[in-house]
């Protein structure tokens, strides 16, 4: 039986490639993608060998030709090629072998993102296989995905802590009046707690020990008893395998700086904010979005340094990918949200 090309066209994609997960929604089926943002591939060839969770499980465990990278920093494109090639695994994996062609790929990318990004992203989508990709703000994104309505005539306010950017965005009526990206977010607090482990304790841990660390003792605010865990490294001094007892306070101190500096970033970024949606967000507060906003005692200590009410979005992590998937539903918002 012959196939029609129209049988070979799989469901509009939506890709948050962000720099420590990717997830990517399929029209019609939902988040069919939430994967580490990582590939391993040989260093002489440059052939990948792992993508995902798969690249993941080989960190600390690779031979040395075995080089494990994430193609993202900081939100943005570093190495084309390979970013190419995390794209055309999980775009294939969201194809889940229904198809070997999409429609449309929207791909959210920060408000300030450069001519330079932008070429190194379409670039990195045609090594995928993919030619008609579409620019989405990502501040429209995460509002839609926090569940604001696109045709809301009062001003929405939402901050999406990533891995690497934390976004500011207000929105007005599906228009973007506001959008500030940072460069700093969750990993700048796995790095802090890495170094604090090192230099304190003399020992050497990876990110996923780092990120457990964080998730298990991290805390915006000062905790009222003390917490420990146990962590496992390589001694700096003998190269051997040893553990160390890591307490809240040493956690809580290391990470300070880094939320300071993310708070007072938002703060300023309100202080920007055009003066009639001022009012709106006085009076709505702010919603909370990305996996840096489920650091606890971050709503908290937010709420209190911007006299706001903060609540945080429904599974904040997704809020982007969800807020592709959205727009999927309303061709009139779609048109109006491309990045010409």
């Amino acid at each position: 039986m012959k196939l029609s090309w129209r049988s070979l066209v799989t469901d509009d994609i939506g890709v948050d490639l962000g720099t420590s997960r990717t997830r990517v929604f399929a029209r019609g089926r939902g988040i069919v993608v939430n994967e580490p943002s990582l590939l391993a591939y040989d260093k002489p060839s440059r052939e990948v060998v792992a993508v995902g969770m798969e690249a993941l499980e080989l960190e600390g465990r690779a031979s040395e030709d075995t080089q494990i990278v994430s193609p993202l920093q900081d939100g943005v494109v570093a190495d084309s090629y390979l970013a190419g090639k995390l794209l055309e695994s999980y775009i294939r994996k969201a194809r889940d072998g229904r198809s070997h062609f999409s429609r449309r790929v929207l791909l959210a990318v920060q408000s300030d993102a450069s001519d330079i990004e932008h070429y190194a992203l379409q670039y990195a989508a045609r090594e995928a296989g993919v030619n008609n990709i579409n620019f989405i703000n990502k501040g429209l994104a995460v509002t839609l995905g926090a569940g604001f309505d696109p045709e809301d005539q009062r001003a929405s306010l939402v901050v999406d802590v990533g891995a690497g950017t934390t976004t500011v965005a207000a929105v007005i009526h599906n228009h973007v009046i506001f959008s500030r990206t940072i460069r700093v977010g969750g990993n700048d607090l796995d790095l802090a707690i890495t170094n604090m482990i090192k230099y304190n304790h003399g020992l050497l841990v990876g990110p996923r020990t780092a990120e457990r660390v964080k998730i298990e003792l991290g805390c915006a605010v000062q905790l009222d008893a003390e917490q420990t865990t146990n962590v496992k490294g390589r001694s700096t001094v003998t190269g051997s395998p040893e553990m160390a007892i890591i307490n809240s306070i040493e956690i809580y101190e290391a990470i300070e700086p880094i939320v300071a500096r993310i708070i007072k970033a938002i703060e300023d970024s309100l202080e920007a904010l055009p003066p009639e949606a001022s009012g709106d967000i006085y009076d709505r507060g702010l919603v909370l979005a990305g996996g840096g906003a489920l650091l606890s005692g971050f709503d908290e200590r937010l709420s209190k340094e911007s006299e706001l009410a903060v609540q945080l979005a429904e599974s904040p992590a997704r809020a982007v990918v969800r807020g592709l998937g959205v727009l999927f539903e309303n061709q009139t918002l779609l048109r109006r949200a491309i990045i010409k």
